[in-house]
Parts: structure tokens; sequence; C-alpha cells
């Protein structure tokens, strides 16, 4: 698994959103608020779109907003939209599965692995990282976080 450049500009764009959830943002504004291409923002936003974590406002006033409490998205939700789901090795994934599985050694480790790093991201939601980067932009700690 790889936490690509489209990956990190997702994380930004959902963390700026998730900060000021309710708010219609732009491309253009965000894209220069997280240093992220507009172009390259487009399409991220299309699969943040389509995994329903954001939801795209058409006219005059459109733009994207966020589609669900940020409280109920986390990064492994963020990842999963941008990359599909944690392969950590292909035999661990449904389709995929080797006909070796069942003598290999190796492959309880690597399902172990991909089922601890999904937990691990799961653990996050963008509520409490909002907050968490909201207090260390302003140099105060959060509270309840």
């Amino acid at each position: 698994m790889i936490i690509n450049r489209d990956t990190d500009y997702a994380v930004r764009c959902v963390l700026l959103m998730s900060g000021n959830h309710g708010k219609t943002f732009v491309i253009g504004e965000i894209a220069k608020q997280k240093a992220i291409p507009e172009s390259f923002l487009a399409k991220i936003l299309q699969k943040l779109t389509r995994a329903g974590i954001v939801e795209s406002i058409r006219g005059a006033k459109g733009g994207f907003v966020m589609a669900k409490d940020p409280r109920d998205i986390t990064l492994l939700d963020v990842v999963e939209a941008i990359n599909g789901k944690i392969v950590i090795n292909k035999c661990t994934t449904a389709e995929d599965r080797c006909v070796l599985m069942h003598d290999c050694p190796t492959f309880p480790l690597w399902f172990e692995i991909k089922q601890m790093v999904e937990q691990r991201l799961r653990q996050y939601e963008f509520a409490t990282l909002a907050k968490k980067y909201e207090a260390s932009a302003t140099g105060k700690t959060p509270s309840g976080v």
C-alpha cells in the first residue's frame, strides 16, 4: 500500500472541508488553501463524490460540500475512495486468492497486516483530525481530543 499524491491531496481536501462542515467550497478555494493543482483536485473530488464523502452542487452557488458528518468519515474511507481496497499482497484479496494460501506460511501474516492497517485507519475520523489540525494551526490544545 502506498499513500500516493492523490491520497494525500484527498486527505488535505477532506480535512479542510471537515473543519468547515456545511460550507460549500469551489475547487479554486480548496486548491489554493491546500496547495493542490486544480485539475488534479477535480479528479480527486469526483472520486470522493462517487464514494459519498462529498457532494457536488451545481449552479451559480455550486461547488462541493461534505456529504456526511466528519465524525462518520475515517481515513480508511478516504484512502479506499482514492486507491480502492487496501492490498498488502494480492493473495489477500477475495478476487486473487492464491491456490496455495492454505499451505503458505506467509499468507496469514499478509492477511493480519492488511487487517491491522485497515483497523488503524478506521480509528481516525475527520471531525477529530480537523480539531487537531485547527489546534496545531492556532497553537491551542483541542478539548476532548
